[in-house]
Order: C-alpha cells, then sequence, then structure tokens
C-alpha cells in the first residue's frame, strides 16, 4: 500500500495527469504585435548570433542590423517568415541525417517567435523531460536516469522512428491551439508550411522552433506513460524514452500501451524495443548508464579521441599556441562529464602520449 502511494506521489511530482493540467492557464493570447515588438527582436538577434558572429551571414546581418531586423519585423508583423526556405545537407555523426539550415533572418524569428511562447510550454512539460529546457539538458538526464537504474531493476527503451519527418502538421497544430490563442497560431501555421516532409507532416530538423514543437508533441506520451500503474520512474531527451519498472512482464505491458497510444493519437511508430536489466546498462544521451557508474558511449569515445588527435595536430603544425591547445583539452574533457573517463583518458595517453610544448618562456 505505502508502496503504490509512493509510485503515485512520484507521477503527481513528475506532472502527471490531475496536477499539471489543472494548475496550468487554459489558453496564453500571444499577438504578432508581440512579437514583432523591438526589445523581443533585439535578444531575439543576440541569441541567434550567439557565437556565431564570425560566419559572412551573421556578420553581414549585424554590419546593418537596424535595417535588417526591420526587415525581419516588417515579415512577423505580417504574419510570415523573412524568407520562408531552407538550405539542406546532410551528416553522418552521429548518425546520417539531413539538416535544414535556415537563413540567418529566419532565424532571429524563430528565436523571437519561442521567447514569446517558450514560458507557456514549458508549465506543459513534466519534470523529467529534459531536453530545450532552461536549467536541465543532457547531463541532467544522465544524472537522472543513473538514480532511477540505482533504484528500479528494470528499463524499456523507446524511440520513435522518423520521429521529426513524421510529426502530423494538424494534430501538431491542434495540440498548440490548446496552449495558445491570438494571432500566433496564424504565424506558427505559416512557420509549419515551410517544410513538409510529406504532405501534412514533419518538421525541419535543425530549426529551433521544430526543436520545441516536437519536444512540446511528445509531452503528451510523458503524461500518458506516468499514469499507468506499471511505470516506475521516467526520462525523455527528445524522442528518446526510458521507463523504469518491476520486471519484463511490465515492460512489456507498457511498451505495448504506448505503442499503441502513440499509433492512434499522435500517429507515430516506435521502433523495436529495448528491455532490459538495468544493472546491463543503458545508452542515453551518449553515454552508458549503469547504477554504479557512468561510461563514456563509443560515439562519445571516439568523438573524444578525434577531437584530441584534430587538436593536437593543430599545434604540431603551429597553428595554435600551447594555451589554446589547454583550452581544447578542457573542452574535450567537458564533454565527458558526467561519466567516469579517467581511464579511458590514461589508456589514450599511453598509446598516444600528449606533444611536449617545450619549456615555459
Amino acid at each position: 500500500m505505502r508502496r503504490g502511494a509512493a509510485a503515485g506521489s512520484a507521477r503527481r511530482r513528475a506532472g502527471g495527469p490531475g496536477t499539471g493540467d489543472r494548475l496550468m492557464p487554459r489558453r496564453t493570447r500571444v499577438e504578432l504585435a508581440q512579437i514583432a515588438a523591438w526589445d523581443n527582436l533585439e535578444c531575439a538577434l543576440w541569441a541567434a548570433a550567439r557565437g556565431k558572429h564570425g560566419r559572412p551571414e551573421v556578420a553581414a546581418f549585424l554590419a546593418a542590423a537596424p535595417a535588417a531586423l526591420a526587415l525581419v519585423q516588417a515579415a512577423l508583423a505580417a504574419g510570415r517568415l523573412p524568407v520562408g526556405s531552407f538550405r539542406r545537407f546532410a551528416i553522418r555523426d552521429p548518425k546520417p541525417r539531413v539538416i535544414h539550415a535556415a537563413p540567418f533572418p529566419d532565424r532571429v524569428a524563430h528565436h523571437a517567435l519561442v521567447r514569446l511562447l517558450e514560458p507557456r510550454l514549458e508549465l506543459a512539460l513534466v519534470p523529467t523531460s529534459f531536453a530545450c529546457r532552461p536549467g536541465l539538458g543532457a547531463q541532467a538526464a544522465i544524472l537522472h536516469a543513473r538514480e532511477c537504474a540505482r533504484r528500479w531493476p528494470w528499463y524499456l527503451k523507446l524511440d520513435v522512428e522518423h520521429y521529426f519527418p513524421n510529426i502530423p502538421h494538424d494534430r501538431l497544430l491542434a495540440l498548440l491551439a490548446r496552449r495558445f490563442k491570438g494571432s500566433v497560431l496564424g504565424l506558427i501555421r505559416q512557420v509549419l508550411a515551410t517544410h513538409q516532409a510529406a504532405p501534412g507532416c514533419g518538421l525541419p530538423i535543425g530549426a529551433l522552433t521544430s526543436q520545441h514543437f516536437a519536444n512540446q508533441y511528445l509531452g503528451e506520451a510523458d503524461r500518458y506513460a506516468l499514469a499507468r500503474p506499471e511505470c516506475r520512474a521516467h526520462a525523455r531527451y527528445m524522442d528518446d524514452l526510458i521507463l523504469w519498472c518491476d520486471g519484463r512482464a511490465q515492460g512489456r505491458a507498457l511498451h505495448g500501451a504506448l505503442s499503441a497510444y502513440l499509433g492512434e493519437t499522435l500517429g507515430l511508430r516506435l521502433k523495436p524495443p529495448c528491455l532490459m536489466p538495468s544493472a546491463a546498462g543503458l545508452g542515453f544521451c551518449g553515454m552508458r548508464i549503469y547504477p554504479g557508474t557512468i561510461k563514456l558511449g563509443a560515439r562519445r569515445r571516439r568523438a573524444w579521441s578525434q577531437g584530441r588527435r584534430r587538436w593536437e595536430g593543430r599545434w604540431e603544425r603551429g597553428e595554435i599556441g600551447a594555451a589554446q591547445l589547454q583550452r581544447a583539452y578542457d573542452s574535450l574533457w567537458s564533454a565527458t562529464l558526467p561519466a567516469d573517463s579517467r581511464s579511458l583518458r590514461r589508456a589514450q595517453l599511453v598509446r598516444r602520449p600528449a606533444p611536449d610544448p617545450g619549456p615555459a618562456p
């Protein structure tokens, strides 16, 4: 009895049905005038340009910022994007994908829109959804998963098949219309219309709005999973969903229920599930998570090794100094957190010693 009450309490704390929905405002009004306000656009420009000032497109925009920002303002006030197209390119790491990069004026518009939507979208998410959220992110997701692995003996890992290309526009719009009202809905419709992987489906991977809309769309599945009696704990990072349970039978029941729910309610399909004991290790957010430790996944190990060779090669060619090389080492090391990577780094240094920068000046 006490255990069931504790599980119910955990679901309520995680934002299960009957808690967050009742406390959240029904709908938030957002108008085009708010999105196109000059102070909002200035903040959006700063966010879109952060870390990218050296890129020609960004530098050109910043060089004529008042006039360029005025064009973005006029487009948003009219309920459209400044350009409304994408540049497509393919990547292969960590897996083959087609990325759609918006022109910089559109990226500023995306930031301006998300700044107004994000507070309300945040209210609709459960605390154990970690992507695209201030103060959370991949490291918080990994640490939460380790705590769940220590507590619950089995996990069910679910991944949506071709998630971004298969999100139905009509169902996503219906969901967002339950969160917002006002002229913003017309702009959202225009944003969605700029990309269709198939008629009426798909979000472009790489756009800021896509990340937030996709994260919001699976929020309904989070609440459904947490309401299931078999679910002991939950974590989600975008379309990677982990549910912890007491045993194999409970995991199979969860998979059947979630598969049916996603197909009927959200129009999505799951990849084959992974149902394993927590002690066997869980691959999540680039890490291998065990109840007692966190190890780097194969891709993270490869990225660390390749990054080290790349920066050391630049130092040996005289392209960077010793101080820059040390900062690169620090950056590579921080990308391994929160994993215990000491033994891996020590073994790498034995196989390939670090270059000797020579005597200090």
